[in-house]
Parts: structure tokens; sequence; C-alpha cells
């Protein structure tokens, strides 16, 4: 699960304190041993230990700081080649304030005893911006590790759903009464039109072979997925005959944009199934798509009205738009709306390598 920069839970905000002031503090304790190790006369033990915790309080605060305009200005999101000259100008920067920071405080301790600046800046400096550096690298390591594995977790997802989805499509095409049907139509076209009857087996073949193999790939190219909402609405046209109409529209610049597998054929079959079904008068199936500023967008509309109490829709349509969130995250969107008798599916999907 990925969280936004306001909702950071608890458990990691408390992580994240445990380790800064952990890590700062072992920092210091490593400096109080070298200092009292290499310094001659020696000081008192406890001016090292006030004047070292201050200057671990102090990169405390300024690399908490830091973290803020590293999540202000989003940079666990910009690629190495942009986040590198950024990581290091800032390491040097703070490399530098923390022990100018801190300075006042080991004059107060130290008193006359204290080395010039000329003296301890530059080993300082050095010191400071290594372990800046140090903190960076660690930080943005566990951000772009989590990254990773979150990324990782949505492919898997993403297999699972497809599979869900090749699974309910295969089961609806499969469905009892959807061959008792197609069958039914065979058997009496073969007395009255042998050539349709021969074409039906051939579509209804050709069907179940895409369902079965909708599952190989997370996404089709628009025009292999209409080619099958062609064939599927050809099968139920056998069966409902002048009940059913279709109005198929898709703009010549749309067929090669990549959708997910049988995501129009699903709301296609939902306009069937609960709009011309339930129609004595039947009604028309009208499926649009073309682009528009960087989107794909898809239209299919049905007669009928979106039933308060139906809620047979909803698995498909919660599949659906849990596939589209996961190809696509939040830059695509399903919306289901009622428009003058008639049920409206409206799908938009950004195209790669378009500006919006």
């Amino acid at each position: 699960m990925t969280y936004s920069d306001g909702a950071v839970p608890r458990n990691r905000r408390t992580l994240y304190w445990t380790c800064q002031i952990a890590g700062w503090f072992s920092v210091a304790a490593t400096n109080f041993v070298f200092a009292l190790s290499s310094a001659e006369p020696r000081p008192a033990t406890w001016k090292f230990a006030v004047a070292l915790s201050v200057s671990s309080l102090v990169a405390i605060a300024w690399t908490h700081g830091y973290r803020a305009t590293m999540r202000r200005r989003h940079w666990r999101a910009l690629a190495l080649r942009r986040l590198v000259p950024r990581v290091l100008a800032a390491s040097v920067v703070l490399g530098t304030a923390i022990p100018f920071t801190a300075w006042p405080a080991w004059l107060i301790v130290f008193g006359s005893e204290a080395s010039p600046v000329a003296q301890w800046a530059p080993p300082a400096i050095a010191a400071w911006s290594a372990g800046v550096l140090a903190w960076s690298v660690i930080y943005l390591g566990v951000h772009y590790f989590e990254r990773w594995r979150q990324a990782e977790l949505d492919k898997l997802q993403l297999v699972i759903v497809a599979q869900d989805a090749q699974l309910h499509g295969l089961m609806a095409q499969l469905q009892p009464h959807f061959l008792f049907n197609c069958l039914n139509s065979v058997r009496a076209l073969i007395v009255e039109d042998p050539a349709r009857a021969q074409a039906t087996v051939t579509s209804l073949s050709r069907l179940l072979r895409h369902t079965l193999q909708a599952g190989k790939a997370s996404t089709v190219p628009l025009a292999a997925e209409i080619e099958m909402v062609r064939i599927y609405l050809e099968l139920e046209a056998v069966r409902f005959e002048e009940r059913l109409r279709t109005e198929i529209d898709v703009a010549a610049d749309a067929g090669g944009v990549p959708v997910p597998a049988m995501l129009v054929q699903s709301l296609v079959e939902n306009g069937v199934k609960h709009g011309i079904e339930r129609s004595p008068a039947g009604g028309t199936i009208r499926v649009a798509a073309w682009r528009d500023r960087g989107a794909l967008r898809v239209r299919v509309t049905n007669p009928g009205r979106i039933g308060s109490g139906d809620d047979s829709t909803r698995i498909g349509l919660a599949n659906a738009r849990a596939r589209l969130q996961l190809l696509y995250g939040d830059g695509a969107s399903l919306a289901l709306r009622d428009d003058d008798r008639t049920v409206v599916a409206e799908v938009s999907i950004p195209i790669a390598g378009t500006a919006a």
C-alpha cells in the first residue's frame, strides 16, 4: 500500500523517528570515541558529550527539514539523473549548515579551548556532508525499495485480476442459457439457412477462443477488442433478431490504442443482459470510441435504467475499475450513469506518449 505525503501511518512515523534519533546519536557516539582518543591534551569528557549531543540534535532538525523538502518537491519520483545532482548539492549545503549551526554550543562548552574555525571547518564540512549523503542514500533507498516492492505486488494483483476477468468472461460465455440459445438458433438455421448456421458456429468458436486467450495479455489493441464485440453481437442478433440493433463507431486513429482485454466486451455483455433482454421492444447497443486530449474515450450505451436493487453488474464493474487502476493509476476512470432511458458506461484511458 502506498501513502500520500499527508497520510503516513503512525507506526511508520515512529520507525522514522526511532531511526533518526538512533542513527544520529550513533554518529555522535562514534565521534565521541574518536575525539577522546585523538585529542591532546584531553578535555573533560562531559564537554565532548554535550557538544556532540547538540550537534546530533542539530543534524536531526536539519535532516528532518531536508526530508520535508524532498517530500514537498517530490524528489522520490525523480529519475536518478535528476535526483543525484540535487542530493549531492543538498548534502554539501547541510554538511556546511550543521557544524556552523552547532558551533555556538561548542564555543559555550569549550570556551578558549575551542579550535579556530579555519582549523575545524574543512574536515567538519566534509564529514557532515558525507553523513548527510549516507542519510540520503538510506532514506531514498528505503523508499525506492518500497516502490519496487509495491510495483511487484501491483503486477501480481493485476495478473490475478486479469485471470479472474478471464474466468468470469469464460463462465459468462459458457453459461448454459447462452450455449443453449446459440445451439437452438443453430439448430433452427440448419434447416432454414445452412450457410448462416455454419457462420454462427464459426463465430461462436472464435468468441470462445478469444475468451480463452484473453488472460495471456493484460491489454489488446482496441481494434481487436471491437472485432470480438462485433462477433458477440452477431451471435446475439441471431437470438434477438430485430430486437437487437447495433451501432459501432470507432475513430480511425483509436483502433491501435491498447485497452484491457475484454473490457469493452464485458460492458457490451452487460448492456445486452440488462438492457435488451429486459426490454420487450429491444433497443440499440451503441459503442463509440475516440481520442480526446491525450486519452481514449469509450462509450457503451444500452436501453434501460440502472436498477438500485440490481447488483448483478457491480462485480464486473468493480473488476474493470480494479484493472484500470492497476494498469493506469488515477489516470483512468469508468463511470456508469442514467441518461434519458438509457444506461451509459464511459471509460477514459490515458494514451501513453501523449500530452493531456
